[in-house]
């Protein structure tokens, strides 16, 4: 007999039951059948064609077992169930927007925070659950036909009573959904008759006893829910029971399928009665479509109940009105106003921004509209700061987040002008500020004033994981990876270049083009326009680019010709002259010499120039006050292409600048440079520096540290100028008095000086940082007070100091004798910005045909870092130490490098006496850090003599009480991750080359005070024990206070047991290392000491 395959079957045992079947001789049980051609009108006939057909197959298909089924990742993640709303899942799924705009919370509510998650609990009955009307008449015809099971028990009722009619027609709790098979209603009435029978049984007080063990039994929450329930579904009853109250509350409930909209008349008359009582509004017969009534709608109608504040700590979310104002929670407003709907909270007036996204999204086009411009209303107020002390996060981000970008390029394809307006208006509330407009409009006259930073945000390092361990000729260059980037990525990094990739200027074009406008959607454009342009050079390049844009802005706002309006407001722009156009022109002409070149000659902008500047603005045909704006304009672009040389001025400006020129020459002062006239104005006025208004406001400067932003950049890019012209003249000038205080200034000034102003930096280097007639304390006994301070410490101290201490004024004295070789060193060291240098002297000094463009560089820093003055000692440590792991003898580094170390400590010495406030924004552990570089540059720099007497110098300094408090190690020296990582680097560093050097020990002493962490002593002990044999710095060469290493006691007990180890084996040895034995002994000794009577049981140590 064949048998059937199995699946442990090999291909050969298949082989050979197929030998076995055909050798038999037996039929197949599956015919081949060809399907007949009924066109042709052939019969049903046997062929190759494989159409398959069973024999004597049963009339039922069997069970089967079905195959597991296939897995995939994405279907465990949207699961759902058949009964299951869908527009419930859809919200569940679709949380974006819920999940972020939720973050914007009201923070002030008085006293009292309430969480906008939590819906608010009102007195209006909301029907529970969500079914379509469909679904409910079909309900309704299923209870009429007798088909719907009830799902409620009915009550029990007692002794000598009798249930009403209709309770007993089925239960109330039993669904019998489990049963199934065709007998299952049968099976649930007979369990309902059993429990019916139950209860009758029942005595009152066995009825309570099973209640309460019902209640103990059943969760709490279960319970309020079915009591909730009932209390929204059935009307009070006043037929009397026996049964307690809150046992008739778990037991009574109206049929769970029956709805009140049924068109039954059972249904209407067991439901609709009752419910038409308490309806808001009394149904009429006339009314239309009002025979079936739905109460949940109808609920609506009802009167709100008061605004009141919700017992939980949580914040409530931010609701505004139409005009973006932020409405209070407990504020009760009417409603005629517009600002109820039927959201989740009813009773509060407002939209909420997750309502604002839903209703931007509405099919209405009222509702889209004022969506738009209620959020473009939030923008401006949240610009402005009005909602900071009010909500929580920052608002602008948050909508960001949400995705306000996409939307917003989304509505401006809408085909309806009301929603394309209004989301030109966002659009603009978004990305234009007026108040920095309007600033960098007030300060263009000023010097170099058409001159402006890029408006780019932050620099964010980027992860660049594909580029990771591939050649330089195989990694992806900047263009390529910005391509390769989604619209997403692009505007979570630069809302300005998202909006470029989303092709944002095409459809800008369109409307101006093709839809045009009313006016201030044209003026929202314009200004969009400006800021785009202001964003970056390649920006403003592209608005250039765009096809027919800049066309169109020429020939619609800028013509040549035009009549005078009727009206003050006209209704259309179209075919005048405006000012924020004219702007436009001037803005894309400050980012570049080729792009003013393109304005002038290619898109006309030199005919509108002359068409505007040669009549009064009186004689426009204009409007007074555009008339002087687009005048005003006018002249700033003539500004900013004589600023490259590419518009020449008229006759009568020549006239007048011949003028001003031969009055100088009459004068006997002509101007030598851009800095002159000023110059010789001043000269007669040679008090002024040294005025108190003057001095005062130096003094203020040089203890001030400005935080640096794009919104103060502008500003202090003014203000540092000013400061440097007050230099300037006190250097011409040679002011005696208060030198001092000038030098300091400079000091500060040059850390603050911004991209642009490395000309600046190179002049005050060159000139007054390092001049000695600006430090009077080197030439005006200062060494000498130096040395009879240190004498005075020496006799009070009376005991031996650093052999380098008492040579301090001998050190200043030769450090100004040495300042101009030491201002050599720093410029060579500043080499790499020559071409930055040339770049700004150019524009300073205003030789407009090499100035390329009016576009500032990008804001990433000031020019100089603040511990400039390290920079030699860095710089060497850069390219040598960290990649010999500095191995490497004086006699192989550079040439020079001694030479550069010795000139920097010089500096960094005078610094600290004498000029200790210019270097206040540098960190004590930034200090210790950079002078670190002197024992890791080289195995043997720290020996040379002129190095090892300044090291010895700046030790000291560092170590005065004053600024041993303010070292703290604990936070990360900048440029590093710890200083923990510095601090190993430096005990490897001395166990290899130290030869015992005593200043090497005192600088891996000085972090090993019991204040820092114990992580660093553990390395010393654990790690680096061998250099204990070497650490031979005496008591009285420590130049930190012994008692800062012993208190307070250890409580490292780690730490404990190495040091009582190091003891014990002979380790740490007092004639090896002095101060870490000593150390070590008076934390063992405090450790022992203070121990329990009970936990003194030791046998005595003796220590070697």
């Amino acid at each position: 007999m064949l048998r059937r395959p199995k699946p442990t079957d090999s291909e050969a045992d298949l082989l050979r039951e197929q030998e076995l079947f055909l050798n038999s001789g037996a039929s197949s049980k599956v015919n081949v059948v060809r399907r007949p051609d009924k066109r042709r009108g052939e019969a049903f006939s046997i062929l190759s064609r494989r159409v398959l057909f069973a024999a004597d197959l049963p009339d039922q298909l069997p069970t089967l077992t079905p195959a597991p089924p296939k897995k995939s990742r994405f279907k465990a993640n949207s699961v759902r169930f058949e009964e299951e709303d869908p527009e419930e899942r859809l919200d569940r799924q679709d949380t974006h927007i819920s999940a972020v705009l939720s973050r914007i919370i009201v923070s002030v509510c008085g006293k009292l925070n309430i969480n906008s998650a939590v819906p608010f609990f009102h007195q209006v009955p909301l029907p529970a659950g969500k079914r379509s009307i469909f679904a409910r008449q079909i309900a309704a015809q299923r209870l009429k036909e007798g088909k719907t099971l009830l799902h409620c028990a009915p009550k029990a009722e007692t002794k000598g009573q009798s249930l009403p009619a209709e309770t007993t027609s089925g239960p109330w709790l039993v669904s019998g959904q489990g049963l199934g098979g065709p007998d299952s209603p049968a099976e649930t009435m007979r369990i309902h008759r059993e429990n019916e029978a139950k209860l009758q049984a029942m005595s009152e007080s066995e009825i309570r006893e099973e209640q309460k063990k019902l209640l103990s039994q059943l969760d709490p929450r279960l319970v309020e829910f079915v009591r909730s329930r009932k209390a929204q579904s059935v009307p009070p009853s006043t037929t009397p029971s026996k049964y307690p109250e809150d046992k008739r509350d778990q037991e009574e409930c109206l049929p769970k399928n029956v709805d009140n909209e049924s068109d039954s008349s059972s249904a209407a008359g067991l439901h609709q009665k009752p419910l038409e009582k308490e309806l808001p509004v009394k149904p009429q017969k006339e009314w239309v479509h009002m025979d079936k009534l739905e109460p949940e709608k109808l609920e609506w109608t009802r009167d709100l109940p008061a605004p009141r504040r919700k017992g939980t700590k949580k914040a409530m979310q931010a609701r505004f009105d139409f005009a973006g104002t932020l409405i209070p929670p407990t504020e009760d407003l009417p409603t005629h106003l517009g600002l109820h709907h039927h959201g989740e909270e009813p009773e509060l007036a407002g939209y909420s921004l997750q309502e604002l996204f839903l209703l931007s999204r509405s099919q209405v086009i009222q509702q889209r509209s004022l969506a738009l411009s209620t959020i473009a209303s939030v923008l401006a107020k949240a610009r402005a700061g009005e909602y900071t002390s009010v909500l929580r996060g920052n608002m602008t981000s948050t909508l960001l987040d949400a995705g306000l970008l996409f939307l917003l390029r989304f509505a401006l394809d809408d085909s309806v002008e009301g929603v394309m307006s209004a989301a030109v208006h966002a659009l603009r509330a978004l990305l234009v500020s007026p108040e920095d407009e309007e600033c960098m409009d007030s300060t263009f006259s000023w010097f170099r004033g058409l001159a402006s930073f890029p408006l780019l945000p932050s620099s964010q390092e980027e992860e660049d994981e594909d580029n990771e361990g591939l050649e330089e000729n195989m990694k992806e260059t900047v263009k390529e990876k910005e391509e390769r980037k989604t619209d997403y990525d692009v505007a979570r990094l630069d809302v300005v270049k998202g909006l470029l990739k989303m092709k944002l200027l095409p459809r800008l074009r369109y409307i101006l083009e093709v839809v045009r406008p009313a006016p201030r959607v044209v003026q929202d454009i314009l200004e969009v326009l400006t800021r785009i342009a202001r964003h970056s050079s390649s920006s403003a390049t592209q608005v250039l680019d765009c096809p027919r844009l800049m066309e169109t802005v020429m020939s619609e706002f800028l013509p040549t010709s035009w009549t005078m309006q009727s009206l003050p407001l006209p209704q259309s722009v179209y075919g005048l002259p405006l000012a924020s156009a004219m702007k436009l022109l001037r803005v894309i002409a400050t980012s570049g010499r080729h792009a003013c070149a393109r304005l002038l000659n290619s898109l006309g902008a030199r005919e509108r120039l002359s068409r505007l500047l040669s009549v009064e603005p009186s004689e426009l045909l204009l409007e007074p006050a555009e008339a002087l704006r687009i005048t005003t304009e006018a002249y700033r672009l003539w500004a900013v292409a004589a600023g490259y040389g590419q518009y020449s001025p008229s006759c009568s400006e020549q006239t007048n600048r011949m003028e001003i020129y031969w009055h100088l020459v009459v004068e006997g002062k002509p101007p030598v440079s851009q800095f002159s006239p000023f110059l010789c104005v001043i000269l007669q006025f040679s008090g002024l520096l040294l005025s108190e208004p003057v001095t005062g406001y130096l003094r203020s400067c040089s203890q001030a540290v400005p935080t640096l932003s794009h919104t103060s950049a502008w500003l202090l890019r003014h203000e540092h100028h000013l400061l440097f012209l007050l230099l300037r003249l006190a250097h011409r000038l040679v002011v005696a008095k208060h030198t001092s205080l000038y030098h300091q200034v400079a000091l500060v000034l040059l850390p603050w000086l911004l991209p642009s102003s490395e000309y600046l930096a190179h002049e005050l280097l060159s000139t007054i940082v390092f001049s000695k007639e600006f430090i009077s304390e080197g030439h005006s006994g200062g060494p000498e007070a130096i040395e009879l301070s240190e004498l005075k410490l020496y006799e009070d101290t009376h005991h031996h100091t650093a052999p380098s201490f008492q040579t301090v004024g001998a050190l200043l004295r030769e450090a100004c004798v040495q300042l101009p070789s030491i201002r050599g060193c720093f410029l060579t060291h500043l080499a790499h910005l020559e071409a930055s240098v040339l770049v700004s002297r150019d524009a300073y000094l205003g030789r407009n045909p090499w100035i390329n463009s009016q576009l500032l560089p990008e804001l990433t820093g000031p020019t100089l870092p603040s511990d400039w003055p390290f920079l030699p000692l860095v710089s060497l440590y850069e390219r040598m130490g960290v990649s010999n792991g500095g191995g490497l003898q004086v006699e192989e580094l550079p040439q020079g490098a001694l030479q550069a170390v010795t000139h920097c400590l010089q500096w960094l010495l005078l610094l600290e006496v004498w000029r200790e406030d210019a270097l206040k924004v540098v960190l004590p552990v930034a200090k210790l850090a950079r002078l670190s570089c002197v024992f890791l540059c080289s195995s043997d720099l720290f020996l040379e003599r002129p190095v090892q007497k300044l090291s010895w110098g700046l030790l000291r300094l560092l170590t005065r009480p004053s600024r041993l408090d303010s070292l703290d190690l604990d936070v990360p020296p900048p440029g590093l991750a710890s200083f923990q990582d510095l601090y190993s680097a430096l005990l490897a560093q001395y166990e290899a080359v130290s030869f015992g050097d005593r200043l090497f020990g005192c600088w891996v002493l000085l972090p090993l005070q019991r204040r820092y962490s114990s992580t660093l002593r553990l390395a010393v002990f654990g790690e680096h024990v061998g250099m204990l044999r070497s650490l031979g710095v005496t008591l009285e060469q420590l130049p930190v206070p012994l008692e800062r290493f012993t208190s307070p006691p250890e409580d490292s007990l780690p730490l404990l047991r190495l040091y009582f180890r190091s003891l014990v084996t002979g380790t740490l040895k007092r004639c090896w290392c002095p101060v870490l034995y000593v150390v070590a002994l008076s934390h063992l000794n405090t450790f022992i000491f203070s121990q329990d009577a009970a936990a003194q049981v030791m046998q005595p140590v003796h220590y070697r």
